[in-house]
């Protein structure tokens, strides 16, 4: 039998007042405070850890999958296309060349596949940068206090704070106590859903894998390659891996066997993406993968030091402060996406998300896939916009939309759909979405002009 304990009543101090709250400093969270506060609205945005980024910089989530259309032309564009710049200007990204995107020559699949910039099936190069994630962090935090956002770090998010059926804020936790601020409009992405989950919002689970990316130093990456490139030597490196219980693979679905690294922009160092059963809302599983990747790792880099060439003087430089989630709570709101419409080619008259991640069977020719913006819209609570891997869709369509370009996409939608609400003095779900769609595009977001 469950032991429970009774809280005590309290007053909370008021941290702070604002028009938009957003909670989580991720990809998804630090778009949408940037766009809502140049579209004139007072923001705040709430996170967990000392920086932004999220997946992108905690989770060494180091590829940003997928900005093109298959042929090289650039579709994901505003604030990410910002970012990128911004990288650029501070030797922050490796990518492929002009030349080079798009490219289906076997030279250019087999030297930018290890970079993941195939799309995962090794059939032509997509424009994917590589980024460092130490650089990530500064050019966030400069992209958000530029554009006056109010930044809150170290605060943990504890509760939505309700009035009858809107979120009227959020309740955190800090060293300095329990908070909490007051908003017009919340935007919530946590990327698990705890802000619609604590306002009682139906939601569904998805339970992709967890994991714990190690980044890896001291590596003669030309002298590895050269080695597993002789037929058969990268299955048997998976098998032995397997054998002596070293991380399980991140997904992969081109020729390259699961388990293994990619480079990074820093020529020496490689990333290992990993897996393990569990979900991101069990405090247990978060720990287990904690320990047990850690584990792993060390068999890993035993086994690579002694039997890939290359890795004679490998290194673990890091593990990623955050664990990796790919999947967790996800938002029953006005509109469910499936994975079979977004596959169709499936269009909406609200759409304002317009993406191409990766996926198996991808063809250049595919239409870029659409996301509605009742995707973000709750069905019950007032006040809340979601963005992120937990807006509404099936399992599929998560799996399927939940890369970091597309959650900033997302983002930089809700972030300009609440300032919208602000000005206008309407409710979230009330915003008038030609006019969301025509901001987005003076924003350089791609989006096409429709009737």
């Amino acid at each position: 039998m469950e032991k429970y304990i009774i809280e005590k009543e309290q007053q909370i101090p008021v941290y702070a007042e604002t028009d938009v709250l957003v909670v989580g400093g991720g990809p998804a969270g630090v778009c949408a405070a940037v766009s809502a506060a140049r579209q004139g609205a007072r923001v705040l945005l709430m996170e967990r850890y000392g920086y932004l980024g999220g997946m992108s910089t905690g989770g060494f989530v180091l590829l940003v999958d997928c900005i093109c259309d298959g042929k090289g032309n650039l579709v994901i564009k505003g604030l990410v296309e910002e970012m990128l710049d911004r990288l650029r200007g501070v030797n922050g990204l490796i990518e492929p060349d002009e030349a080079t995107r798009g490219s289906s020559k076997l030279e250019d699949i087999l030297k930018w596949r290890r970079y993941g910039a195939t799309g995962g099936e090794d059939k032509i190069v997509r424009w994917s940068p590589v980024i460092d994630p130490e650089l990530m962090k500064c050019v966030c935090n400069d992209m958000a206090l530029e554009s006056g956002v109010q930044l809150l770090f170290h605060a943990w998010f504890s509760r939505a704070y309700m009035v009858d059926n809107k979120v009227r804020g959020a309740i955190f936790e800090s060293k300095s106590g329990r908070q909490a601020v007051l908003a017009d409009i919340v935007i919530d992405c946590t990327g698990d859903g705890d802000v619609f989950y604590t306002a009682g919002e139906e939601y569904t689970t998805g339970n992709l894998p967890l994991g714990l990316v190690f980044r890896v130093a001291n590596v003669d990456c030309e002298k590895a390659e050269q080695f597993l490139s002789i037929p058969g030597k990268d299955e048997q490196v998976s098998a032995d891996i397997k054998a002596v219980r070293g991380i399980n693979g991140g997904y992969s679905f081109g020729e390259l066997p699961q388990g293994f690294y990619m480079r990074s922009n820093i020529d020496n160092v490689v990333w290992f993406n990993n897996t393990l059963a569990g979900s991101a809302v069990s405090v247990d599983d978060l720990t287990k993968v904690e320990i047990e990747i850690r584990q792993a790792m060390l068999r890993t880099l035993e086994y690579f030091r002694k039997n890939v060439p290359g890795f004679e003087n490998a290194v673990v430089i890091d593990t990623a402060p955050q664990v990796g989630v790919r999947s967790s709570r996800m938002l029953c709101g006005e509109y469910t996406i499936t994975r079979k419409e977004l596959m169709e080619g499936a269009s909406y008259s609200d759409a304002v998300v317009f993406a191409q991640p990766p996926y198996r069977g991808f063809q250049p020719e595919d239409v870029l896939k659409q996301i509605p913006y009742r995707c973000f819209v709750p069905k019950h609570t007032e006040g809340l916009l979601v963005a992120g891997r937990c807006i509404s869709g099936d399992f599929g369509a998560i799996e399927l939309l939940r890369v970091v370009p597309t959650a900033m996409l997302m983002g930089q939608a809700c972030g300009t759909a609440a300032a919208i609400a602000v000005q206008d003095k309407v409710a979230a779900r009330d915003v008038d979405v030609k006019k969301l769609q025509s901001s987005l595009r003076k924003q350089n977001v791609w989006m096409p002009v429709t009737e």
